[in-house]
């Protein structure tokens, strides 16, 4: 198994996941929505690596069949991470469930006609931890956990997840010549590759970083470092008992509050005040980076990472390096 396409070439774990490839002497081919985009990201990843290295780009979107036949074509296996990831969203529900779910089935589509027999998916802990309905102030979530479709509190980015990995799942289901392994990635820090981009988890740490979330909401997420997370990808794809799994990645989880403490030892101004769960509740009616997340405010969220311990040999790097790394990464590019 020597050549991999990785979708997403351009995104923050993406980028992660070549790089690592390479450095196992993988054959890499990716995809991009934008071509123009290849040459940005070789000289990204040659500074990384420290090396020259041979990528082979497709353009291709997850709206269109264009391109897809050409970047499967001969691969061994697929890792597939590309999808949007909008830290706020006031478009249709379908502009963005649909590269989530539509784009996946697109995928793996492609995958069954070019007879791939092997694909790693990007899901998240979006998939498996909302649910409006349940009201315990502590949960313990495990990967027989999913989110609550019928749900009307849903918002588009946690649908769009969910209904992406469910989607992957039935189309294995009923096409059981592909094995299947998803991976669910809590909130993702760390250094990315070449300069930063303000989406996502990065665009999380910048508005706590500028106070432009002047208070640390009570909200308790799990954290992991993207090279954990590219490192389990291909992990998952090395190892056949992870067939048929899904992997849950966070170090742990942490309060707001407590990520934002992290950042201010490395001289950040990051808000530590966290007002009371009723009176969020309420702004989070009004505040579109808040009001997804409604349901989990003053939740004890705790994530069950025992399969990936076990199967994929996960170690967390360290949630203070990890902050360190970010905060170092973040600061290299503003001197700039």
């Amino acid at each position: 198994m020597k050549n991999i396409l990785v979708t997403g070439g351009t995104s923050f774990i993406g980028k992660h996941v070549i790089a690592q490839l390479i450095e196992k002497e993988y054959n890499v081919k990716t995809t991009v929505r934008d071509k123009s985009k290849s040459d940005q990201i070789i000289s990204d990843l040659k500074e990384h690596l420290k090396k020259d290295i041979s990528i082979e780009f497709f353009e291709a979107d997850l709206l269109k069949d264009d391109g897809w036949n050409d970047a499967i074509k001969g691969c061994d296996a697929i890792i597939h991470v590309a999808g949007p990831f909008p830290m706020s969203y006031e478009g249709g529900e379908k502009e963005l469930t649909g590269p989530h779910e539509d784009g996946a089935l697109r995928v793996f589509r492609f995958a069954k006609e070019n007879r791939i027999k092997r694909i790693v998916l990007t899901s998240s802990v979006a998939s498996i931890w909302m649910d409006s309905t349940i009201e315990d102030t502590v949960r313990y979530i495990d990967e027989s956990n999913w989110t609550n479709l019928s749900d009307t509190n849903l918002d588009a980015y946690t649908k769009g997840k969910a209904l992406k990995e469910k989607a992957a799942w039935d189309f294995v289901a009923e096409n059981n010549s592909i094995k299947l392994t998803t991976i669910l990635p809590s909130v993702v820090l760390g250094p990315g590759i070449g300069s930063p981009v303000r989406r996502g988890s990065m665009e999380y740490m910048l508005m706590l970083i500028n106070k432009e979330m002047p208070v640390a909401p009570p909200l308790k997420h799990g954290v992991c470092d993207v090279r954990d997370v590219a490192k389990m990808h291909i992990a998952a794809l090395e190892n056949d008992k992870s067939i048929g799994k899904r992997m849950i990645i966070t170090e742990n989880a942490y309060w707001v509050k407590e990520v934002c403490q992290m950042l201010n030892k490395h001289g950040h101004k990051a808000p530590t005040f966290t007002p009371p769960v009723f009176l969020v509740k309420f702004l989070a009616n009004f505040d579109k980076t808040i009001k997804p997340v409604k349901p989990l405010l003053g939740v004890d969220v705790n994530f069950n990472t025992e399969t990936s311990k076990s199967i994929l040999g996960y170690n967390p790097i360290p949630i203070e390096q990890t902050i360190k790394d970010t905060c170092d990464f973040l600061a290299k590019y503003e001197k700039n």
